[in-house]
């Protein structure tokens, strides 16, 4: 239930009203009917005090009938509501006539029946209007002729003068009132569209937009604002931010919104906000003075721009310059400087600075830098094509141990040089459904990233598994494992800092991340369990038959 209020009062009907027009002459009608209860307080009060006995009661009884109208408009018979307020008013005015005509005093409280003819223009439409004015003022003139009458006034030239100055006023003020109200009703109209077309506007817009007075109340929101609060636009509308806001929102912004006022320049903000309605926002705004042309601030308005996707771009940006100068890293230093070695090396020979047989010395290394180049290279390029959305999955079953064994074949030498306790624990018969070359380009980089960063004398193993709907892989090793923050790097697929493996093992840092992305597109679920200095463990879940 509504709080009762003198605004309240006066918006008493208004929903009713099928048009905004109609609401302002609701509201007209209320305020009419409210000025003039309290001028029959006021007139009653006023003959109580000149010692008059009935006109006090006749006032106060007026008060009481015309405010009847009020509770009619509270149930929506607005019309009839009308009637009976002009009818009240014109029969009361004449009783009050009568009843100072009959104590002889002639105080022409007859006139007043111009005023409810005035009335009877705004309150009513189409034909009626016309009709009733002239009824009332039919009433007047019956009301004027008695009372002339009464005052022994003769029908000669001053009665008839006297009645027909009364029409001619009449005349004038109906003309008046039928130019001025079709004049109102069609700056109203224009108004109301400007109105509807700037509501449009501001509700049409992405943003959310609200106009706040001094004291911080509501004076106008666009539905995208009403909506994020979680209220109905005509409920703001005059209602505080603190009511509205969170604490929290409302205690951070507080300050800024003190800060427009005092200073009169504009103050902006770009912070992560939760909305009331669970959301959150990116939200990019500003509190601006509106400031009148005496220089003083009127209102503030609040503007607030959800730029979450930008701030996303932003961030991939970002993501993406870091990458861009981790490539160029790989390029500067894991493909330049093993051929400027080649390069220094072969110069050396053909000047003759080195003989034949310490040229074959260098053979064995030479050979081992480039197979790592062409490593880091095939790396390169496959992690291009799958940032450039140019690798397609194509999954079929594939025999895990298989894979397994001939990939850690490629290792053989490496394992030994490093005496490491390589173990595979495949069943002979286990098949996943996943693309076979993905598959391959994964495990080779996982079992190579395992050996190349345990210590000599440790081990790695792969071990296989499979219940109902998966095949599971793990690679498990005992090497120099890694921090929380490189983990959720890895995860996120991002290019690791080159590092050389426990035996100076190159590596340019691509091979987790185009492994992890391979493996995703193959929809497996990959799980990285490490701490520093207590190994490694990388679990690959494949699904093990196509999804139907």
């Amino acid at each position: 239930m509504k709080s009762f209020s003198l605004k309240n009062l006066l918006r008493t009907g208004m929903h009713y009203a099928e048009s905004p027009l109609e609401k302002r002459r609701i509201a007209l009608f209320n305020y009419l009917i409210l000025f003039c209860v309290a001028i029959c307080c006021v007139l009653g009060a006023i003959t109580f005090a000149f010692d008059l006995t009935i006109q006090p009661t006749l006032g106060f009884i007026a008060a009481l009938l015309l405010s009847i109208s009020l509770f009619l408009n509270r149930k929506g018979k607005i019309l009839f509501s009308k009637g009976y307020f002009l009818f009240s008013g014109v029969f009361l005015i004449s009783i009050a006539a009568l009843v100072f005509s009959e104590q002889k005093l002639f105080v022409d409280t007859e006139n007043m029946l111009f005023a409810a003819m005035a009335i009877s223009m705004f309150l009513v439409d189409g034909v009626g209007k016309h009709v009733i004015y002239w009824l009332i003022f039919g009433v007047f003139i019956s009301l004027k002729a008695y009372l002339l009458d009464l005052q022994g006034i003769e029908f000669d030239t001053a009665y008839w003068m006297t009645l027909i100055n009364n029409l001619v006023v009449a005349s004038i003020l109906y003309l008046f009132l039928f130019v001025f109200r079709s004049i109102l009703i069609k700056a109203f109209n224009r108004s109301d569209q400007h109105e509807q077309t700037l509501r449009s506007l501001l509700d049409n817009a992405p943003i959310l937009m609200a106009l706040v007075d001094r004291e911080g109340k509501f004076i106008l929101v666009n539905q995208n604002y009403a909506d994020r609060f979680g209220y109905k636009r005509r409920d703001l509308i005059g209602r505080s931010r603190r009511d509205v806001l969170t604490e929290n929102i409302f205690r951070k912004h507080e300050p800024m919104f003190q800060e427009a006022i005092s200073t009169k320049k504009q103050i902006a903000f770009l912070e992560e906000t939760t909305l009331p309605d669970g959301s959150v926002i990116s939200a990019n705004g500003k509190y601006e003075p509106i400031i009148n042309g005496d220089g003083e601030l009127e209102s503030v308005a609040i503007c607030v721009d959800d730029v979450s996707e930008l701030v996303k771009a932003h961030k991939a940006l970002q993501v993406a310059n870091e990458t861009k100068d981790k490539l160029f890293s790989i390029i500067a230093h894991d493909i330049k400087s093993p051929l400027n070695l080649f390069h220094s090396i072969l110069q050396l020979n053909h000047d003759d600075v080195i003989s034949k047989e310490q040229f074959l010395e260098y053979q064995e290394s030479l050979k081992q830098r480039l197979s790592s180049l062409t490593d880091t290279v095939d790396e390169l390029l496959e992690w291009a094509r799958m940032q450039l959305g140019g690798i397609s999955a194509y999954p079929a079953k594939v025999n895990v141990n298989n894979v397994v064994k001939e990939n850690a074949e490629l290792f053989h030498t490496l394992i030994v040089r490093k005496n490491i306790d390589f173990k595979i624990d495949t069943p002979s018969e286990m098949e996943a459904w996943i693309d076979e070359n993905h598959f391959k380009v994964a495990i080779r980089n996982l079992i190579h990233n395992a050996i190349k960063f345990t210590n000599g004398g440790g081990y790695v193993q792969v071990v296989g598994d499979q219940n109902e709907t998966e095949t599971i892989v793990s690679i498990e090793d005992s090497g120099i494992g890694m921090s929380a923050e490189q983990i959720q790097s890895i995860i996120k697929k991002e290019i690791q800092k080159s590092k050389v493996g426990t035996n100076q093992e190159m590596g340019a840092g691509l091979g987790l991340s185009l492994s992890l992305g391979l493996l995703e597109k193959n929809n497996c679920n990959i799980s990285v369990i490490s701490e520093p200095d207590k190994g490694t463990k990388i679990q690959i879940k494949i699904p093990k038959s196509a999804k139907e």
